[in-house]
């Protein structure tokens, strides 16, 4: 399997202004701070963690829409970071986004079947004929008739506004997509016909998927893997299925368990713990483990060092020093032979 996308030690710090003339006196924000991940060709990651958490900014930095401050991302094995704007444009065809709020992220004054097209022109990949051609041929994959090409972004309701960006991002078959919360705006009844949508062009045009999204039934429905962001940093990486099984870090447990269940009988007698105070400021994370002020099973160690993430089953890694505190505790597995003279394999 090949790497679709990847970001190594990727930081993106913003600094606030505090009015004036001095535009560099503000606090930085340090939005993301820090992350390693790697997207596999044909999976879908999911993205998922509070407000605030820098979920957003980490997705539009693995296109390059926002500058990492520091650290690299690649793309299909090119580095973005040091592009010019031509050559960064080029690597752009194959790379798209789907942001969260539909009739935000298409132009009012532009017909269906401009923007639908516009993607194709600035690539180079049709234009005329095989470009209407080709605007009519999504329409109908997304499950809309190509005579709308016509009208204006205003004489669709959301989901339909919705279908028409999904349509954009994907008409020049890209093979990275990155979904920014694309549900949240959504009616209810209309967020299962578009889940359904992406895993049809998933299927249809091999697409990989990071996919952002704060509520997690939908993260079980669609990913193969889940990444759990915390103030700037992944705390948790693991297949969905073992994550939502046995969640690793404390902060995917409450996340986990504040998750309505289907049975209202179970849902009314069920006790939510809650996480004590709110999210703190990235422009001021805590000292050692940025989760340890709300943590229910906090150490000392906690308050002063900052643990890395940490493997704790097979796909599985965490950033925890309970885990951390185990692996101490348990004997290695060339001590269990009798070896621990040999050099033992130390994991981060």
């Amino acid at each position: 399997m090949s790497t679709v996308s990847e970001a190594l030690g990727l930081k993106v710090h913003f600094r606030l202004s505090q009015g004036g003339w001095n535009r560099r006196s503000g606090p930085v924000i340090r939005a993301v701070d820090g992350i390693d991940l790697t997207i596999e060709a044909g999976e879908t990651v999911a993205l998922v963690g509070e407000s605030g958490c820098g979920k957003s900014t980490l997705g539009r930095a693995l296109l390059r829409l926002e500058e990492p401050s520091a650290g690299v991302v690649r793309f299909e094995g090119h580095d973005l970071t040091g592009l010019s704007p031509e050559l960064l444009r080029r690597q752009r065809a194959g790379m798209r986004m789907v942001f969260q709020d539909p009739y935000a992220s298409l132009n009012p004054r532009m017909r269906i079947g401009e923007a639908l097209a516009e993607p194709l022109r600035v690539h180079g990949l049709a234009t005329g004929r095989a470009a209407r051609h080709a605007v009519a041929e999504i329409l109908e994959v997304v499950g809309l008739d190509p005579a709308v090409v016509a009208r204006y972004p205003h004489e669709f309701s959301g989901g339909q506004r919705q279908r028409i960006a999904i349509a954009r991002a994907v008409i020049g078959r890209p093979r990275f997509v990155v979904a920014d919360e694309p549900l949240s705006a959504l009616d209810i009844s209309v967020q299962a016909q578009i889940l359904d949508l992406f895993a049809d062009l998933k299927a249809r045009f091999a697409l990989t998927y990071l996919f952002v999204s704060h509520d997690l039934a939908v993260v079980r429905h669609v990913a193969d893997r889940v990444a759990v962001m915390y103030l700037g940093r992944i705390v948790e990486l693991a297949e969905a299925e073992t994550l939502f099984m046995r969640p690793a870090h404390p902060y995917t447990q409450a996340l986990l368990g504040a998750v309505p269940t289907p049975d209202p009988a179970r849902e009314r007698a069920r006790v939510v713990a809650r996480l004590p105070g709110e999210l703190p400021s990235p422009a001021a994370p805590p000292a050692g483990c940025r989760f340890h002020p709300r943590c229910p099973l906090v150490m000392p160690v906690c308050r002063t060092d900052d643990p890395a993430l940490l493997h704790v089953d097979a796909g599985q890694t965490a950033a925890c020093w309970l885990h951390r505190r185990a692996e101490a505790a348990a004997p290695s597995s060339l001590e269990r032979l009798g070896l621990s003279h040999a050099h033992p394999h130390h994991q981060s």
